[in-house]
């Protein structure tokens, strides 16, 4: 295991020389920015910016083609990080998936990468859905939901 790369002291995320592109038209172009523990930091631009781009790649659901990102001077490419610091996004207006259930929603990345037994990943979407104040509506389909029940799934 590699040490953490250093970073000034209170830095909580680093964003280092980000780089990112969809079929040869780049979005990234070399993004770097730090944000200091306690801070509150505001990303904005016109859509179609690479907002929810840059979001996506800080929480681990993106690859960069060049650039590293950094959390308590830890890389977020390191084995166990990502799931150290337990980052989520909340998208604008729901990612949910119509076509699934609410549990199968909250289980779906563990599901898909098989990363849990299927008894284990019901155990832990029922126990994320109470945390969040919506026990039992693992069988519930999203139209059922409010627009702020949405939000919390």
């Amino acid at each position: 295991m590699s040490a953490p790369v250093s970073t000034p002291q209170g830095v909580r995320v680093a964003v280092r020389g980000l780089r990112r592109s969809f079929d040869g038209q780049p979005v990234l172009k070399g993004l770097s920015f730090e944000v200091d523990r306690g801070e509150i930091f505001v990303v904005m631009g016109p859509s179609g910016s690479g907002k929810s781009v840059l979001l996506k790649h800080i929480i681990g659901l993106e690859t960069p083609d060049e650039g590293e990102i950094l959390i308590e001077g830890e890389s977020i490419q390191s084995p166990g990080v990502m799931d150290k610091y337990r980052m989520a996004m909340v998208f604008q207006s729901g990612a949910l998936l119509n076509s699934l259930t609410v549990g199968e929603n909250v289980g779906l990345y563990l599901t898909e990468h098989r990363l849990k037994a299927p008894e284990e990943i019901a155990k832990i979407v029922a126990e994320s859905l109470e945390v969040v104040g919506l026990k039992g509506t693992e069988d519930k389909m999203p139209s059922e939901l409010s627009g702020g029940m949405k939000k919390r799934v």
